[in-house]
């Protein structure tokens, strides 16, 4: 898109449209409420990436005004959970249709000149024209002034009209954000993170739905994987945590690892291990103030992760276990994680778990019992925090 621009007179004037969805449909006390919190994340957006810009709430709308670079503050606000999606465009006042169809083809014309082009409109307020009036008018003041052509199935270029009672704004883009709701507006979660696909895309998940999680390492004593969970970790923070500061406890589990392999069934290992740093992941939790514990466990992705697996790894906890990913295959996981720009940075992981020997995928609840008592209490594990950002 072109940059947006001011006209004569300064009646156009550049602006970033914000839009957001689930938020629209909360109660009146929660709405507002929600409404605040994005209002301050985008801000917070803008000023990292060294942007300027007033930003203002309207009635199902946050603009960011007066912008620094209109196109930069419109992909930075795209970054911030609860948005839907974001505009570069221009906000123009009218008088009446006429005048609005006017100056939308003075707006309009050079961008579609020779190209097949549509008008979609529509608008909030109370006016005396409909959203297919515009469609229509404005449509032919630019078929009259330019050598474009109508196309409304299969169009160039498409020229949004958006009219807000007596605003209407301009623009021919539109920047995908990721939805959900603003991060802080659900209860804290604990995610188990390994710095890999599964967990990386679970992470990001709740937060897309506003719980602030924090993240669980289990390190094995491999410095290679704990680098590069941290580095992934804080690229995650940095280009999508806004409003708060995202932290990973480090728990030492080397101990319970020996442990582990020294008197589990080899059948068994990998399965109390898993059990084991749930139990440790949930003394976090409660320790510090955490309402649920959040995995990347996939249906039948891997042995550990059969459903009979799962129910054993997770029975008897005291909190909720939620696991994003669980319905992905891994093609999904990882287009999420391409999709969301931590690729690259995740697929430098290590693996680090492995005790040398396949999980039965389907696990005797007796059996397992009597192997996770020859685990729990038997190893010691020490946890420091490391302060990833946001």
């Amino acid at each position: 898109m072109r940059e947006p621009q001011i006209y004569h007179g300064g009646t156009m004037e550049p602006v970033a449209l914000v839009r957001y969805s689930e938020i629209a449909v909360k109660g009146r006390h929660t709405r507002p409420r929600l409404e605040k919190m994005l209002a301050s994340h985008i801000k917070e957006a803008l000023e990292r990436k060294g942007l300027e810009g007033l930003v203002e709430r309207l009635q199902g709308r946050i603009i960011v005004r007066r912008p620094t670079d209109v196109a930069a503050a419109s992909k930075a606000a795209a970054r911030v959970f609860g948005v839907k999606s974001t505009s570069p465009a221009v906000a123009v006042k009218f008088s009446n249709l006429e005048d609005l169809a006017s100056k939308a083809s003075d707006y309009f014309a050079e961008r579609i000149r020779g190209k097949r082009f549509r008008v979609t409109a529509r608008r909030s307020g109370t006016h005396d024209f409909t959203s297919l009036d515009v469609e229509r008018l404005v449509g032919s003041r630019l078929l009259a002034s330019t050598n474009a052509s109508v196309d409304l199935r299969d169009p160039e270029y498409i020229a949004y009209v958006e009219i807000r009672d007596h605003t209407a704004y301009f623009y021919d883009t539109i920047i995908k954000g990721p939805g959900g709701l603003p991060l802080g507006s659900e209860e804290p979660t604990l995610v188990l993170y390994s710095g890999g696909f599964d967990s990386t895309a679970a992470a990001w998940l709740v937060m897309r739905r506003g719980s602030p999680a924090d993240l669980v390492y289990f390190d094995a004593g491999v410095k290679e994987a704990l680098d590069n969970a941290v580095e992934t970790a804080r690229l995650m923070a940095r280009e999508w945590v806004y409003g708060r500061r995202l932290k990973m406890y480090v728990v030492d589990f080397r101990d319970a690892m020996r442990v582990v392999a020294s008197s589990v069934r080899p059948k068994y290992r990998v399965l109390v291990l898993r059990r084991l740093m749930l139990i440790e992941a949930q003394k976090l939790a409660l320790n510090n103030g955490y309402e649920a514990l959040v995995t990347g466990e996939s249906i039948g992705q891997v042995a550990t992760q059969t459903v009979r697996n799962m129910r054993l790894i997770g029975s008897s906890m005291e909190l909720p276990v939620i696991r994003p990913v669980s319905g992905m295959d891994k093609d999904d996981v990882m287009r999420l994680v391409r999709d969301i720009g931590l690729y690259e940075s995740v697929s430098r992981q290590v693996e680090t778990c492995s005790l040398g020997v396949d999980p039965t995928p389907r696990g005797d609840p007796a059996i397992f019992g009597e192997e996770l008592d020859k685990a729990v209490g038997k190893y010691r594990v020490t946890a420091s925090i490391v302060e990833i950002g946001g």
